[in-house]
């Protein structure tokens, strides 16, 4: 079984597809991760870099809570856009972790327009940029001037979209610009809503958007909330967590799992099914079926120079790295976590290599085609994260990738530790089963009930040997 196992690295080997993920796989090391230890070394005596390290022992208070000037800001920020798309009637929403863009109906516009009134008080014409007796808006230019738009110019489409000819506009010299509050300069309203009722009509206007829309609570609470994909001073917990529980490898070691999840979550399954058909291609099926040696052998070993294949390149690209922050923890007096990458990786990545390859090892042994790349797509596409899952610590049973992409979270990671492991457990044993499914069906094939090839195509390779199943 020895010599069956490097017969199959080596076939791998000289597999281009093979090639081709090691390069995907490199080129996305070096883009999302190798420069992130640097970068963080480079920035020891920044507050806000997990390798800050306080002289008088003071960090950034802890605080989960958002103060008033943020929920402030907040309620703005996110008015100001929700205007800006209705005029324009694009809204951006994250259905699969990837931005894409939605035009509403007029019935949802309307809706729209209706809570926008709410939160701003003001009036249909001056949220669509149409009202006669409001300060034009400008176009700013250097000198101190400004383009202003003249009053009563310009129309509107039928979904309520505000446009204007460039005839439509004149320069003016150091213009003031819109009417602004003394509170936010720029904005011309005031929010007229607390936040509780705020965030009320954001969970509407994100219903209407779709999965994820920016005026979702993950996406506002993303982009103002207290959380570890900011850059914020870090907390004493944080700076506790990276040195006292991470072993500072162990912060990075998640890091880069993270940055190559969305590339182990589909790529080794083109290995696989190459693997799979070159026999095929070949015309070796004939001459493997009828050997002794058994079914569960050939694929458990082909499974298994597949699965290791795919881990050796993963295992050896974050050493650099690792020596790196070695030398640096020894050099400060600290106790670094050696094995760490190795841990997260076989924790984090390894079950997910098993599933997708898995599954293509049975598909492939199914059809002996290349119908696998469809359940290999599919899965890449359906089971990407949403954007909720990028900071780490929100796990589900069914995640096929774990994201956690900051450097920060240790603790938050360990609250939900529980269902981490049981979500990496039940991967596994799901990519077994798959496995188990394809060696029966290699069995059956080899047993009788099932055509392996087509007489005319059989007689080519051997005249002595008929092998209708």
């Amino acid at each position: 079984m020895k010599c069956l196992f490097l017969m199959e690295c080596r076939k791998i080997t000289r597999s281009v597809l093979y090639w081709l993920y090691i390069a995907a796989l490199v080129i996305t090391v070096i883009q999302n991760y190798e420069t992130t230890v640097t970068n963080e070394l480079r920035q020891t005596d920044n507050p806000a870099s997990v390798f800050y390290i306080a002289e008088n022992g003071s960090y950034a208070n802890n605080t989960d809570q958002l103060s008033e000037d943020t929920e402030h800001t907040m309620m703005m920020e996110a008015t100001e856009r929700l205007i800006d798309n209705y005029r324009s009637n694009s809204y951006e929403y994250y259905p699969f972790g990837y931005v894409k863009r939605k035009t509403l109906s007029e019935k949802e516009q309307a809706a729209v327009l209706l809570y926008l009134k709410e939160l701003t008080g003001l009036d249909e014409a001056s949220i669509n940029g149409t009202d006669e007796n409001r300060d034009s808006e400008d176009l700013q230019i250097s000198g101190g001037g400004a383009f202003i738009s003249k009053p009563g110019q310009g129309g509107t489409f039928e979904n309520g979209q505000f446009i204007t000819e460039p005839e439509d506009w004149e320069y003016v010299e150091n213009h003031a610009g819109l009417s602004q509050s003394k509170e936010n300069p720029g904005s011309g309203f005031e929010i007229q809503v607390t936040f509780d009722r705020f965030k009320e009509i954001m969970d509407l206007v994100n219903h209407l958007i779709g999965r994820n829309s920016y005026f979702s609570w993950t996406m506002l609470s993303m982009y103002y909330g207290p959380n570890d994909m900011q850059d914020n001073p870090i907390t004493e917990q944080q700076h506790r967590e990276f040195y006292e529980k991470d072993h500072v490898t162990g912060a990075f070691a998640r890091y880069f799992c993270d940055s190559i999840s969305l590339i182990v979550l589909c790529l080794p399954a083109f290995v696989i099914i190459d693997l799979l058909l070159k026999d095929k291609r070949c015309r070796m099926n004939p001459l493997i079926y009828p050997r002794t040696e058994s079914s569960a052998n050939i694929m458990i070993t082909r499974f298994t120079a597949v699965s290791c294949m795919i881990m050796l390149p993963i295992l050896i690209l974050p050493v650099k790295s690792l020596v790196t922050l070695m030398l640096y923890c020894r050099n400060i007096g600290i106790h670094a976590d050696i094995f760490a990458f190795a841990a997260y990786i076989f924790a984090w990545i390894f079950p997910t290599v098993l599933l997708v390859v898995s599954v293509a090892l049975f598909v492939t042994v199914l059809t002996e085609n290349y119908s696998a790349v469809l359940p290999a797509g599919l899965i890449w596409l359906l089971c990407r994260p949403s954007v909720d899952k990028l900071a780490g610590g929100n796990y589900g049973l069914f995640d096929l990738i774990i994201r956690h992409n900051t450097l920060k979270g240790y603790g938050r990671m360990m609250e939900h530790i529980h269902m981490l492991i049981l979500n990496r457990v039940l991967i596994f044993v799901i990519a077994i089963l798959f496995v188990g499914f394809a060696i029966m069906i290699y069995d059956a094939k080899r047993k009788g009930g099932i055509s392996i090839e087509s007489r005319k195509s059989f007689h080519d390779h051997s005249r002595k040997h008929s092998y209708e199943l």
